[in-house]
Order: structure tokens, then sequence, then C-alpha cells
């Protein structure tokens, strides 16, 4: 698996998933309380635009965020490593003789570290930082990825309410986002190596939990503020 495809599975599953979910419980609420198909197309519409144009920016302002504070704790690291060499020596003794080495082995790994800083450096860091020095996330691909999976995402339970009668388009909308959902989670299975079928009903299960919330929201809302139903 190369390096782009491990890194954008996170945003992929995760963009795909909530658009599926938060979309799906917004468009049944909204057509359960309104019964108007003009109204939840367009709420469909607004909520993708702006919820992948969101999450897009989010994970854009994480994923540099969370890079730069990893420089940080690196830079201040080699900073340690040449200030303070003999604290080092200490910090390896005390790290490998945690983890069962013999005081000759130790020696050995001590020797080999100190020779070369920047071994040193990435050694410290994974072991005592637990950070990966060449583990470089790129945030422009992270906030694609997750963008266009939103969109692609929440595009499934909108679509129905474009071309279709409200009440044609809502079990149609139900059932065919309850496929993208099992399909999505039992492709996140088979990426992880987990059962495929659990991990389909488990995104089954929050889409079903949205949708029913978003479905009873809707009918609460229209018997309070007097709006006919869907019936």
């Amino acid at each position: 698996m190369t390096g782009l495809i491990r890194r954008a599975i996170r945003d992929v599953v995760f963009g795909a998933q909530d658009g599926l979910v938060s979309t799906l419980g917004a468009v049944t609420g909204i057509a359960a309380g309104t019964g108007d198909n003009a109204t939840t197309a367009l709420a469909g519409l607004v909520v993708v635009a702006v919820e992948s144009l969101s999450m897009a920016a989010g994970t854009y302002i994480s994923s540099k965020s969370h890079g730069q504070y990893l420089k940080f704790l690196l830079e201040e690291e080699r900073r340690q490593i040449e200030r303070d060499p003999e604290g080092e020596r200490e910090e390896i003794r005390t790290m490998y003789a945690a983890r069962g080495f013999t005081a000759a082995e130790i020696e050995m790994v001590e020797e080999r570290l100190m020779r070369d800083k920047e071994i040193l450096l990435e050694d410290m860091a994974h072991k005592e930082l637990g950070i990966i020095p060449a583990y470089d996330e790129n945030p422009a691909h992270n906030a694609l990825f997750m963008g266009i999976s939103y969109v692609l995402g929440g595009a499934i339970p909108s679509l129905p309410y474009f071309f279709l009668p409200i009440k044609l388009a809502m079990p149609i909308s139900l059932a065919i986002t309850a496929l993208a959902m099992l399909g999505l989670g039992a492709a996140k299975g088979a990426a992880v190596k987990t059962s495929k079928l659990a991990s389909g009903f488990e995104v089954l299960g929050l889409g079903a939990a949205a949708a029913a919330l978003g479905y009873m929201i809707g009918q609460a809302g229209a018997a309070i503020f007097g709006i006919p139903v869907l019936h």
C-alpha cells in the first residue's frame, strides 16, 4: 500500500461516512417536516456544499497544525541532542534497559546511535516522542480527499429528491444510502483487515440512527410550527 493511499484512507472514510450520515439525517428530517421536494433538495445541496468546504478547511488546518507541532518537537529534540549529548546517552541506556537489553547490547546500541545524530534523532523521536520523522502529511491532499469524499457521500441521499416525488424519494434515498453505507463499511473493513460485515453494519447503524433522529425532529418541528407533515 503506497504512502499516499495509506494517508488518504482516514480522510476518504471519514469524509464519505460523514457525508452519508449527516446528509441522510438532514434531508430525511426536512422531507419529513416539510413534505416538499424543492425544499428538501435545496437543503441537501446546501448541506453538502457547506459541510464539504467546512470539512476540507478543517482538515487542512488541523493537518497543517499537527505537522507544524511535530516539526517543533523534532527541532526541540535535535537541540537537546546538540546541547546535552551525555544526557542523551543516559536516556538511551534507561530506555533500552527497560526493554530488556543486556549491558553489552546497550553499549553497542549507544555507540552506534551516538555516531550518527540523524539516526539518533530518528530513534529518540520514535521511542521517546512517538513520532516517525519520515512521516510527512500533505494538508492540501488531506483536505482534497476529505472534501471530495464528503461530496460523493452526501450526494447519494440527496439525489432522489431532485428527480422523484417526495413519497418515493424518501424510501429510495434511505435504501441506496443504506447500501452505500454497507459498501463503505465493508471496504473499510477490507482495507484494515477486519470483519467486512461488522464494519459495514457499524456504519449502517450510525446512518440509521441519524435518519431516525432526523425524521423525529422533522415530524416534531412540523407539529410545532403547524406545517403539514409527510404521510
